[in-house]
């Protein structure tokens, strides 16, 4: 039970770190962000587990695992899980859900309904599709996956292996996309 209650522990701090980080400082390479500092937390849960009591001066004496380095392992985990699965995953819905977005968009509109038209010029609270299109083109450029010459985008060697490793991916899994 330790070790998961230092995982959500962790979990929690590092939520309320990543919030403060965001409001404070203008980070444009948040997901990064957001992986470096859930990676500063992973001492600090080692730290916490490795240096306080079995029962954290609180817990029953049933709850106390005896098998302190694989329940330390197991939080780790867990820690990990929640990070990966839950708060970075919200953050890709929350930050570049695009269907979520046209929800937030036609909610957001004095009507509560838009056009098509009235969409490409309004998406993103008014910054338009061609926006999104900019700043997701701008990111795999910084990210080093594409480069820009001339107008054209050309995949770079690192772009092109994380093409076919999602492609493949998104094959095997029979996520379609229309051609």
């Amino acid at each position: 039970m330790k070790a998961l209650l230092l995982a959500a522990a962790c979990s929690l701090l590092y939520v309320l770190l990543i919030s403060l980080l965001f409001r404070v400082r203008e980070i444009r390479q948040r997901a990064e962000a957001m992986l470096y500092l859930f990676l500063a937390t992973v001492p600090l849960y080692l730290a916490a587990y490795a240096l306080g009591p079995a029962d954290l001066g609180f817990l029953p004496a049933w709850l106390v695992e005896p098998r302190a380095a694989l329940a330390g392992a197991f939080g780790l985990v867990v820690h990990g899980a929640l990070f990966f699965g839950g708060w970075l995953q919200l953050y890709n819905v929350a930050e570049r859900g695009f269907s979520l977005r046209i929800l937030i968009d036609i909610d957001e509109s004095a009507a509560g309904t838009l056009s098509a038209a009235e969409l490409e010029t309004r998406y993103g609270g008014g910054r338009g599709l061609r926006w999104m299109q900019d700043k997701r083109i701008e990111g795999i450029v910084e990210s080093a996956l594409v480069t820009l010459h001339d107008g054209r985008l050309r995949t770079t060697p690192r772009g092109a292996r994380t093409a076919r490793v999602f492609g493949g991916l998104r094959r095997f899994l029979r996520i379609e996309t229309a051609q």
